[in-house]
């Protein structure tokens, strides 16, 4: 069932209520229907995104020069970000998940093989293909290695997979809406978890409607899947019991904000670029979208105290005229006149005249090839369910840009605090203070150093490389954008981090979080199928 929270009466009773109506809520929901357990799902938007409803999202941001605006890449509505995410689906790597002295506050109190079997059942819901990273096995009979000549003891291919991309909702509404035991309220939005008096256990839930109307919801166990930031607002500004915040006994709530590292760094030449660099895309016998990624492998490592890193090909600047590349040049004249300013990239720089006529002069000197092009987007990209990621281009001239992917420490004075100011609802918005450290920029250097020593011996050219350059661009990157991970962390112990091993809030009974806030570690990976998977291990402990 699905209507509108005005519908609802009082004495709103279920086993399991989710917070959050995103992409790992409705999949915990969906997981749940054959238990015969009365589940509500409360999502505090509405079918579709509107601008009154994302407005409740705003907040302040420390540094703004780093780090988007906080509304940016969340939408308040049903399915979440799965709505407008990319879908690229990674694992993390098994030394993600264990303790590296190299790396402060690393470890997490699960491994790898615990999340192995929920990886494989986040494959079907998100329609990502079967569960197989190795180019030699998921590709058969195609190249194995990104750059001929570099996979060793330092480096190895992978592949990263990619969804249709799956909306999350349109995928799970037929088995959401028909379910008797399932209801989900639209336009419900969380304003506090009220605990008993003893603090050892969440008593109801309250929530708001469109025209005001405060209602409590109970149940027996409740799961707070609202994204990073919302989830952590959420636990903050419940302070009636515990004063600052559930969870935060011991100053861990909101803190180890990570996101990732993430530019388009150095580039190399090789005199048969076309032949020895494999920057494509491949399908995979299901159909799926694969590509290859350049891996650090655990011996570099731990050899090299690196943090996770990978590489992959990338574009040149589209911003730079000097590409001479029409598709490039259209692409950019195209992103700036139509797209909303937060979908540029705060890399796409502005230009000047001269630079936006050299721009035409690309689009126009080659309209048989940017015609061609434009065919096949259509074809592959914009008139059909399985999309075509991202545009590829060939290297011009055997170059080929490089872009990196990293890990960010976890640190506790990257994190989010409340402000006094409240938004219409009566919450304090939140304030983003994201920092890096000299360790996450260090590890991107010495990653590139290694990499320009291997690309050297197979003869390439490098530039770009310079270990202060490399340092200058990574601090210039930013946050990636839509990464909101750690602060709710999992640990084994309430004195470093906020819920446990079964991501059970330390201390209290039937309180559980599910989503990118409860990662100890940020790993190389796109988060999204990770945190599926731990939604859907949770999942698995609710049933029992």
């Amino acid at each position: 069932m699905i209507a509108q929270f005005t519908a609802a009466g009082d004495g709103l009773a279920y086993d399991i209520c989710i917070v959050g109506g995103g992409t790992v809520g409705l999949a915990i929901a969906a997981a749940l229907e054959n238990a015969k357990l009365r589940v509500c799902v409360l999502e505090a938007g509405g079918r579709w995104q509107t601008n009154r409803s994302q407005e409740l999202y705003h907040g302040i941001v420390a540094d703004p020069l780093v780090h988007p605006p906080v509304q940016n890449f969340r939408i308040r509505a049903l399915g979440g970000s799965s709505r407008a995410w990319g879908g690229r689906c990674v694992p993390f790597d098994s030394i993600d998940f264990q303790k590296r002295e190299w790396v402060c506050n690393s470890g997490w109190p699960i491994t790898y093989e615990t999340l192995l079997p929920y990886y494989r059942r986040a494959h079907e819901v998100i329609e990502v293909g079967s569960y197989d990273y190795d180019p030699t096995s998921a590709l058969p009979g195609s190249r194995v290695e990104l750059f001929e000549g570099v996979d060793g003891d330092l480096f190895r291919t992978r592949l990263e997979r990619f969804s249709r991309p799956t909306n999350v909702w349109k995928r799970l509404s037929g088995l959401l809406r028909t379910s008797r035991h399932i209801h989900i309220w639209l336009n419900a939005a969380a304003t506090g978890i009220r605990l008993a008096p003893n603090g050892r256990c969440v008593h109801h839930i309250d929530c708001v409607d469109l025209k005001g109307t405060k209602r409590e919801v109970t149940a027996c166990h409740y799961i707070v899947a609202a994204g990073g930031f919302e989830t952590t607002r959420l636990l903050l500004a419940s302070n009636d019991v515990m004063p600052a915040g559930i969870g935060n006994a011991r100053d861990q709530l909101g803190r180890f904000y990570m996101a990732h590292l993430g530019a388009t760094v150095g580039a190399l030449k090789l005199p048969n670029a076309q032949q020895a660099v494999a920057f494509g895309y491949e399908r995979d016998a299901a159909g799926i979208y694969c590509r290859r990624r350049l891996s650090l492998t655990e011996q570099a490592q731990r050899e090299h105290c690196l943090l996770n890193q990978i590489f992959r090909t990338h574009l040149p600047d589209p911003a730079d005229p000097r590409h001479n590349d029409p598709i490039l040049s259209a692409m950019y004249l195209v992103k700036r006149t139509f797209l909303p300013k937060h979908l540029r990239g705060r890399q796409q720089h502005s230009v000047t005249l001269d630079q936006k006529l050299a721009h035409v002069q690309n689009v126009v000197s080659s309209p048989v090839r940017l015609g061609r092009f434009g065919l096949g987007w259509m074809a592959n990209r914009t008139f059909t369910r399985r999309k075509l990621p991202s545009i590829v281009l060939g290297p011009r001239a055997n170059v080929v840009n490089l872009e990196f992917h990293s890990e960010q420490e976890p640190n506790p004075a990257s994190r989010l605090t409340l402000v006094s100011e409240r938004d219409r609802l009566g919450m304090p918005k939140l304030r983003v203070d994201w920092k890096i450290t000299n360790n996450d920029l260090q590890s991107v250097a010495r990653a590139y150093r290694l990499l320009g020593w291997k690309l050297e011996k197979i003869g390439a050219t490098i530039s770009g490389f310079e270990p202060g350059h490399v340092v200058e661009m990574a601090g210039k990157s930013g946050a990636m954008d839509g990464h909101h991970l750690g602060t709710t962390r999992m640990s084994a112990s309430p004195t470093d981090g906020v819920v446990d091993a079964e991501c059970r809030v330390h201390g209290l009974m039937n309180l559980h979080i599910a989503g990118g806030s409860v990662l100890a570690t940020s790993s190389q990976a796109n988060p999204t199928l990770t945190i599926l998977a731990l939604g859907l291990r949770l999942a698995d402990r609710l049933r029992r």
